[in-house]
């Protein structure tokens, strides 16, 4: 009891020094992710070529042959031009100025990238008397969860009403699929990949990880009141994010280049009290 007393006695103490010294400051981050697209390729269903076994199943196979007016039908390609879209990238941020032109801060930032693409299949309609082939376009939408924590060291060079800022980072990245729908028939069919991870196939879908970053800063600060700056940062790094289970289904999914560093970028408004 004792050592809990002692305890938050010291906590208190410490955060009320925090608050007093001006070197420490706090805010909010708001912005725009651009994530690198080869991350998404787990999203398009070649990932263990889980969407050709998918659309071969009995029972699916036997469900979209209904849906398609009685039409046969074989899996044919994927859309090899997939890629996630902009998210919006939000969070905090601590700081200390080290110096009046030198500041560090720890981020802790959040988004949510999805993934829209498409695949076709090939029909064969007995009752077509054309000599040309007949196919049909599915949709995929993936959605992911990320989380990156951020280390910056930043120097700011004055430049009469605002300062430049350049600067490192090194960065602890998580993600978390969230969502994974194949879609066919014009909506008729919709199978969510994710809820039940291709069990059924005998496919075991890593839907989580984590991975590590550096990058630089590079951004504009101009002071809003006495209390109030903002910061308007383009941030490029790189990552290194583990999205398969083992080496041997990196080397299986022949579109992908591996777990390697791959260029991601933020854009980011920083409001800071201080």
């Amino acid at each position: 009891m004792k050592f809990k007393l002692l305890l938050a006695l010291f906590l208190f103490t410490n955060i009320t020094l925090l608050a007093q010294d001006k070197k420490f400051f706090l805010g909010l981050n708001v912005g725009a992710k651009f994530a690198n697209k080869q991350y998404a390729y787990r999203y398009t269903g070649a990932y263990q070529s889980e969407l050709p076994l998918l659309l071969s199943n009995q029972q699916v196979h036997q469900q979209l042959y209904e849906y398609l007016g009685n039409q046969d039908f074989e899996f044919y390609e994927y859309n090899v031009n997939y890629r996630y879209t902009p998210a919006i990238n939000y969070g905090a941020l601590i700081g200390y100025a080290v110096t009046p032109n030198l500041q560090a801060s720890i981020d802790a930032n959040f988004s949510q990238p999805k993934v829209q693409t498409n695949y076709t299949v090939k029909l064969f309609d007995p009752g077509n008397q054309t000599s040309q082939d007949q196919y049909k376009v599915g949709n995929v939408l993936g959605k992911e969860g990320r989380f990156n924590g951020k280390f910056n060291l930043d120097y700011k060079i004055d430049i009469e009403k605002v300062k430049f800022i350049i600067g490192v980072q090194g960065l602890f990245l998580s993600w978390r699929m969230e969502e994974l729908l194949f879609e066919l028939a014009d909506e008729k069919w919709i199978y969510n990949a994710y809820s039940v991870h291709n069990v059924t196939n005998n496919i075991t879908k890593k839907t989580s990880g984590s991975g590590w970053g550096y990058g630089l800063n590079f951004g504009v600060e101009y002071r809003l009141n006495e209390k109030f700056v903002a910061q308007l940062m383009y941030q490029p790094y790189f990552s290194r994010l583990d999205y398969f289970n083992t080496k041997s289904q990196i080397a299986a999914a022949s579109n992908y280049e591996g777990v390697s560093n791959k260029l991601e970028h933020d854009l980011t408004l920083r409001i800071l009290w201080k």
